[in-house]
C-alpha cells in the first residue's frame, strides 16, 4: 500500500525542483521533479566515485510513459533517461539519467 496522497503531495512540494521535460508526449514542458544524486553501487577499483542520478516525477504529470532517451533539463544541465521504474506505491516514475551528449 502506498503513502496517503496528502503526504506524497507535501513531500513533492518540499523537495521538487523545476525541470524542463521533453518526451512522453511533451516538448520542453516545465514540470517539477525530485532530483536524487547518491553514490552508485560499490565496485572495485581506483577512484570508485560513480554517482547514481535520478529524477522522480509524479505519474500524473506525464501524459504517457517516459522512454529511454527522453531529455530532462535541470539547473542548466541536459540529462538523458537511461532507466525507467514505475513506482506504483507512490504514484511516480523514477528515471535514472546520464548527461546528454
Amino acid at each position: 500500500m502506498g503513502m496517503p496522497v496528502a503526504d506524497l503531495a507535501a513531500i513533492h512540494a518540499a523537495f521538487a525542483d523545476p525541470v524542463v521535460y521533453t518526451g512522453a508526449g511533451l516538448t520542453a514542458a516545465p514540470l517539477t521533479a525530485i532530483c536524487s544524486d547518491v553514490p552508485a553501487d560499490a565496485f572495485l577499483g581506483a577512484g570508485a566515485t560513480a554517482r547514481h542520478i535520478s529524477f522522480e516525477f509524479r505519474a500524473s504529470d506525464l501524459p504517457s510513459a517516459p522512454g529511454k532517451g527522453d531529455i530532462i533539463v535541470h539547473d542548466g544541465v541536459n540529462w538523458s533517461v537511461i532507466d525507467i521504474v514505475r513506482r506504483r506505491d507512490i504514484a511516480a516514475w523514477s528515471l535514472s539519467v546520464e548527461k546528454a551528449l
